[in-house]
């Protein structure tokens, strides 16, 4: 009897693990011809949970991810709490570089949670990304610092939009050179792809604020409310959370 209780509990155990991270699925990246990524770039995948789409190219400088989802509740926790997504080259250590990219204010957090916004068409939200599509938070062996996605000489590419049919989508572009990579000889790049609870649990806020604290709010429409506790999803039973793990191939010119 003894044999069979421990055989249960490791069984259990391996259940339980099983339940707490995702699997890791392995990515083929394409190799980016001459043109422009924000153009040509199609997720071929899709997160069955999040049913967040993701496709993923690279050349010898950078590496380019596009994410897509008309997923309202999906939208809802990206759009309150954020994506962190984190980058592991080959021989480094995990997850030593991310990028945290829209960043919620910790002023309008608060504000966020009342409104409920009319998309796609919506004052308040457009004031959302152009107050998003700002600034990010990088993470590198320094640590994490803000930065200027407006700069024209910025490394690191960031924008989020919605279009008039409802879906989201975020591109990313990152330079290998950030992360101490030389494409040529780097294989695989691992990227996790994840929301990662209050935007504000890293201590950061961006300078720039979207005048939310009086409240606007547009009914109607697909009556997604912004902010209404997404970034506790983990904690609510929420069967929409964000967490793609990648082992991506890196891609060669032919």
């Amino acid at each position: 009897m003894k044999i069979i209780r421990n055989s249960w509990s490791l069984l259990l155990l391996v259940a339980l693990a099983g339940c707490s991270s995702s699997k890791t699925m392995t990515y083929e990246s394409k190799w980016n011809a001459p043109f422009s990524y924000v153009d040509e770039i199609k997720p071929d995948q899709q997160d069955q949970k999040s049913r967040l789409r993701y496709g993923i190219i690279n050349d010898e400088h950078y590496v380019y991810l596009t994410l897509k989802t008309k997923d309202p509740t999906t939208i809802q926790n990206i759009l309150s709490s954020g994506l962190k997504i984190s980058f592991s080259p080959d021989g480094q250590k995990k997850d030593q570089y991310s990028l945290l990219f829209p960043v919620v204010m910790k002023e309008d957090r608060k504000a966020l949670k009342r409104v409920d916004t009319d998309l796609p068409n919506s004052l308040g939200l457009d004031l959302l990304l152009d107050s998003y599509n700002k600034e990010a938070v990088w993470k590198d062996k320094q640590g994490q610092h803000f930065i200027n996605l407006v700069a024209q000489d910025g490394s690191i590419k960031s924008k989020i939009l919605m279009d008039q049919n409802g879906e989201l989508t975020e591109q990313i572009a990152i330079p290998f050179s950030l992360m101490g990579v030389n494409a040529k000889e780097t294989a695989m790049l691992g990227v996790n792809i994840k929301v990662d609870g209050q935007s504000s649990q890293s201590g950061f806020s961006p300078r720039i604020g979207i005048g939310l604290g009086g409240g606007i709010g547009m009914g109607g429409g697909m009556g997604v409310g912004i902010g209404s506790g997404g970034y506790n999803s983990r904690y609510n039973g929420n069967d929409r959370n964000v967490d793609i793990k990648l082992e991506v191939q890196l891609a060669r010119a032919n």
